[in-house]
């Protein structure tokens, strides 16, 4: 073998998938949701200025929105460059005929602390602002608007569908 072959590998699910059954994009949203319910831990990566973060963080999925109260960290300097992130969120389960999980591609906002949508964010999550702003720091709320859900079910093949759907977001800028 000379190396690795970098395009084949990157390019293994794409060819494999272009033949198996897509679930129509309204159910798998549902199936997405109520993934989602289940849940309230994700990890979310980041990279920019030099630093790659992948942080265990608690989210409130609101809105077409991933919502993320954060006391700070390096994450924030990646966030300063590099708006594009990545949430993983996933099942324990280990056998690839159950396992589930979903891969978020997206872009953040670091909320304006105090501000309107800062507010807004404190209301989904019940949490009085007043009780944030009496803290001795500032708690900063990073918005992650999804672009892109990538979701692993095993289930689903016993539906007759790929375990590997995919949706893609386009929005107006």
């Amino acid at each position: 073998m000379n190396g690795i072959d970098w395009e084949a590998a990157a390019n293994h699910w794409i060819a494999q998938e272009s033949a198996e059954t897509r679930m129509p994009a309204a159910d798998l949203f549902t199936e997405i949701e109520a993934f989602l319910a289940r849940h309230k831990i994700c990890t979310l990566a980041t990279a920019g200025n030099g630093i790659v973060r992948n942080t265990t963080v608690e989210y409130l999925y609101a809105e077409g929105a991933f919502w993320i109260i954060s006391e700070g960290g390096q994450k924030f300097r990646a966030l300063q460059a590099n708006k594009n992130v990545c949430l993983a969120i996933h099942d324990d389960d280990i056998s690839f005929a159950t396992l589930a999980g979903l891969q978020v591609t997206g872009t953040a906002e670091v909320v304006e602390p105090f501000g309107e949508d800062y507010a807004h964010a404190c209301e989904l999550r019940g949490l009085p602002m007043e009780r944030l702003r009496a803290m001795p720091f500032v708690m900063n709320i990073i918005k992650v608007t999804p672009t892109r859900f990538d979701y692993v079910d095993g289930t689903l093949k016993e539906r007759g569908f790929s375990p590997r759907q995919h949706v893609e977001f386009w929005r107006n800028a």
